[in-house]
């Protein structure tokens, strides 16, 4: 169980964005199921809001309540919290599942295979990046070389083009609200340059469950401006 002081879940724009974005959020007649958590937890702390201080807990038995799988992102730079509902899966002529998280903000988070390959609604927008997927096999496959595209200053686009390698940490049991999953911890762990000939390090780290083939955690950068997001998967 997490539990969030009121002043702190006050300060995190009602935990539903990840940042304070300027975008336009979505009215009452378009809310979709899949961010009914993050409009729910709001909710809450509205009510705490009206009333003496509380803290707000977060527990299996509420999360229970949302069927839509859901991700909880932290945004290690500001210690900020928001909730992304999963609003599309698709494939592609690439190996691996790609999915579409979104908030009730419209900021959103696109992942192949567990690995993020896109956000939007974010400071320096992660355009797109190429990862090393293989079909039937979460996150990391090989390790090689890894390009991202960024969005710079003055709606420019910036490239950093990475080499990685993936080390095996070994197993590790991971609770995630009161729920115990078997994974292993794989790190990868990238060095380059961007455009701007400076030298990158990055180190991406996932929890993968073998058995379902499911990243349950994971921690990876998003670009030079947003850092590092640490990321849980909620789903039941």
């Amino acid at each position: 169980m997490i539990t969030l002081p009121l002043s702190r879940a006050v300060g995190v724009t009602a935990l539903t964005a990840l940042l304070a974005l300027g975008g336009c959020s979505k009215g009452p007649e378009e809310a979709s199921g899949a961010i009914e958590l993050g409009r729910s937890i709001r909710a809450l702390i509205a009510e705490r809001r009206a009333g003496p201080p509380a803290p707000l807990q977060i527990n299996r038995a509420f999360l229970d309540q949302f069927p839509q799988p859901h991700l909880e992102v932290i945004v290690e730079k500001s210690d900020l919290t928001g909730y992304l509902g999963l609003v599309l899966t698709r494939r592609d002529d690439l190996p691996g599942e790609i999915t579409t998280w979104s908030a009730a903000d419209n900021s959103a988070l696109t992942f192949r295979n567990g690995m993020l390959i896109a956000s939007r609604g974010l400071a320096g927008n992660l355009i797109s990046a190429s990862v090393p997927a293989q079909e039937g096999l979460a996150g990391p496959a090989t390790g090689g070389e890894r390009r991202y595209h960024l969005r710079a200053g003055n709606n420019q686009e910036q490239g950093v083009a990475l080499a990685c390698d993936i080390r095996d940490l070994g197993p590790q049991t991971l609770e995630i609200y009161e729920r115990i999953y078997a994974t292993r911890h794989l790190q990868e762990h990238c060095e380059g340059s961007g455009e701007n000939g400076r030298t990158a390090v990055i180190v991406n780290d996932y929890w993968v469950d073998s058995q379902n083939q499911k990243v349950w955690k994971s921690r990876q950068w998003a670009g030079p401006e947003i850092g590092y997001l640490r990321i849980r998967d909620l789903s039941s």
